[in-house]
């Protein structure tokens, strides 16, 4: 009869125990087992979570060195300096440019040109900088050209119909008279600039163009302008132009000159010429 012993392979042989705790005594002078602990986790780096730190701690230092340089006061606007303005008061000039402060990386000197030339007496903005932080503003300020007359009032404007607050035209300069307006002119408005500049070509040109002087400058909205032209005979009366508008300047006054030169070979009397509808010109 075989011995009965108990086989030493599965399933009859007995796992080795597993060990996920540790003995701790509570007294050195007591014997047995009084508590169980498990053993304190050991915190390691590995080197793909080192190299990310050191990523992430440069990132930082160059981004933190960015941030100062770009707020450093060595690195930004700090002296402002406006020359040319006059009527313009200095402080309006540089709220309008805002610059001051500005980081030097992002200075847009054309965006602050353009915001100085939208205050109304202001005709020509130039900014410049100078070093590191120092900016230059020399602005051009509108003067009055001439005057527009609108019910009973002269009012001063420049060649670009801007109207201005300061002083009144000089003595003897062109008055463009509005003929029924239905308006008020208020400081900063901006009448027709192309009205204006026509006038402003015709008093300079009328005289050598066609031997006349300009004597009156009218404007109505319905038909723009009308210049009366002096007479060549000291007796004669004046001739009464309307050309509306700048376009097609040049062929309204070759025009105008011809018609002139005939009436004067017909001896013929012109009351009244319009200008305005190209080759089909009328007159009286």
């Amino acid at each position: 009869m075989p011995s009965a012993r108990t086989p030493k392979r599965w399933p009859y042989k007995a796992a080795k125990p597993g060990r996920t705790t540790r003995v701790v005594k509570t007294n050195d002078h007591e014997r047995g087992v009084h508590r169980r602990e498990k053993p304190e986790p050991v915190w390691r780096i590995t080197p793909r979570q080192a190299r990310i730190a050191l990523a992430a701690a440069s990132f930082t230092l160059v981004a933190s060195a960015a941030w100062w340089a770009y707020h450093s006061p060595y690195l930004t606007v700090s002296n402002v300096q406006v020359a040319g303005a006059s009527e313009v008061p200095p402080g309006d000039i540089l709220d309008a440019a805002e610059i001051k402060g500005d980081s030097i990386f992002t200075l847009d000197l054309a965006a602050a040109e353009a915001r100085i030339e939208e205050i109304p007496k202001v005709f020509d903005a130039t900014v410049e900088k100078h070093g590191w932080t120092s900016i230059t503003i020399t602005v051009e300020e509108r003067t009055p050209w001439g005057s527009w007359q609108i019910n009973g009032e002269n009012v001063p404007i420049d060649i670009d119909g801007f109207v201005l607050d300061g002083p009144a035209a000089p003595e003897g300069s062109p008055v463009i008279l509005e003929v029924d307006p239905q308006r008020v002119l208020n400081k900063g408005d901006r009448i027709d600039p192309g009205a204006v500049q026509l006038a402003a070509r015709l008093v300079d040109e009328a005289e050598t163009a066609f031997g006349r002087r300009v004597l009156v400058l009218a404007y109505r909205e319905s038909s723009g302008l009308t210049v009366a032209l002096s007479s060549t005979d000291i007796n004669g009366k004046p001739i009464w132009v309307t050309f509306g508008d700048s376009r097609d300047y040049d062929y309204k006054i070759a025009s105008l000159y011809v018609l002139l030169e005939q009436a004067k070979e017909r001896d013929l009397a012109l009351n009244a010429v319009d200008l305005r509808f190209g080759d089909r010109l009328s007159f009286n």
